[in-house]
C-alpha cells in the first residue's frame, strides 16, 4: 500500500467515524488521539485511537453494541480491555483502540496528541484542560537506578532457577524501560527529531530519535536472558555520568551474580 493510499483511507475512516458521532443524539463528542490526531505519522499500520464521550447512562450500550462504528458488519474482533476501553479489529486488519466515557468520566483520560472533530458539549475545552495536567513521570535518576539494579538481581535469579519466561519478560520489558530512560536522560536526540517523544511512553519513536542506540539495544535483546541483562547494565554504564557510589552499587550487583 502506498503512503498516499494509506493516509487517504485513514482520513476517510476518521471522517465517517466523526459523521456517525455527529448524527448520534447520545454522543456528546469525539476525541481523536495519537496518530489519529497527528496524521503526519500515519502509515498503513496506524490504528485509530479515540475517545467517544456519551450521555450519562449510555456508555455501556456503546461498548456492547458497536453498530455506531463505520462498517460495523466487518468487525471480526471486539475485545474488552478495560472498564471503558476496547480493541476492535476489522476483516481488513484495521485496528481501533478506543474508550467510551460517559460525560462525567472524561477526566479519567490522559492525552498528549489530540483533536476534537465532534463537540456538542464543551468537550474541546475539557480536553485542553486534561492535556495541561497530563505529564509523564519525570525521570528520577536515583529511583530509576535503584530499580534497575534490583530488577537485574530479581530477573537473573529467576532465570538461574529455571524461570526463563518471566525472567525474559523482566529483562526485555521492565528492565529495558530503565535503559531507555537513561539514554533519553544522557543523550541528545537525532537532529530533526526534537518533539517526537511521547511523554506517556518512552518506548515510542525511540528508533527515530536514537537510531544507533536502538540498533545496539536490539542486538542486546537477542542475547540469552542473563547475557542480555549483563550487556544492558554495561551499556547503561557506558553512557557515563554515574557517581562513584552508583558504580560501587553496580559492582556489588555484579559481584553477587559472579560477573566481576
Amino acid at each position: 500500500m502506498t503512503a498516499n493510499k494509506a493516509l487517504a483511507d485513514f482520513l476517510n475512516y476518521s471522517d465517517r467515524l466523526a459523521a456517525s458521532a455527529q448524527e448520534n443524539a447520545d454522543v456528546l463528542g469525539l476525541v481523536l488521539v495519537g496518530s489519529a490526531a497527528d496524521t503526519s505519522r500515519v502509515d498503513e499500520w496506524s490504528d485509530h485511537d479515540f475517545f467517544l464521550v456519551v450521555k450519562s447512562g449510555t456508555g455501556e450500550g456503546f461498548r456492547q453494541n458497536l453498530s455506531w462504528l463505520p462498517d460495523s458488519d466487518d468487525v471480526i474482533v471486539a475485545a474488552r480491555e478495560t472498564a471503558h476501553g476496547l480493541k476492535v479489529v476489522y476483516r481488513n486488519g484495521h485496528v481501533l483502540e478506543f474508550a467510551v466515557f460517559e460525560d462525567a468520566e472524561l477526566e479519567l483520560a490522559s492525552v498528549n496528541y489530540w483533536a476534537v472533530p465532534v463537540d456538542k458539549s464543551n468537550i474541546t475545552a475539557r480536553v485542553q484542560a486534561i492535556e495541561s495536567r497530563t505529564k509523564g513521570a519525570a525521570f528520577d535518576e536515583q529511583t530509576e537506578w535503584g530499580l534497575f539494579l534490583a530488577l537485574v538481581l530479581i530477573a537473573v535469579g529467576r532465570a538461574r532457577r529455571g524461570e526463563i519466561l518471566i525472567a525474559g519478560q523482566a529483562i526485555r520489558s521492565y528492565y529495558l524501560k530503565h535503559v531507555l530512560g537513561f539514554v533519553r536522560d544522557r543523550l541528545p536526540v537525532a537532529l530533526g527529531t526534537e518533539g517526537l517523544e511521547d511523554n506517556l511512553d518512552r518506548f515510542r519513536r525511540f528508533e527515530k530519535q536514537y537510531p544507533a542506540e536502538a540498533d545496539r539495544i536490539e542486538s542486546i535483546l537477542q542475547l540469552p536472558v542473563e547475557d542480555s541483562a549483563m550487556a544492558q547494565l554495561d551499556f547503561v554504564l557506558g553512557l557515563g555520568g554515574f557517581s562513584v557510589l552508583q558504580k560501587a552499587q553496580a559492582d556489588a550487583v555484579r559481584e553477587r551474580l559472579g560477573w566481576l
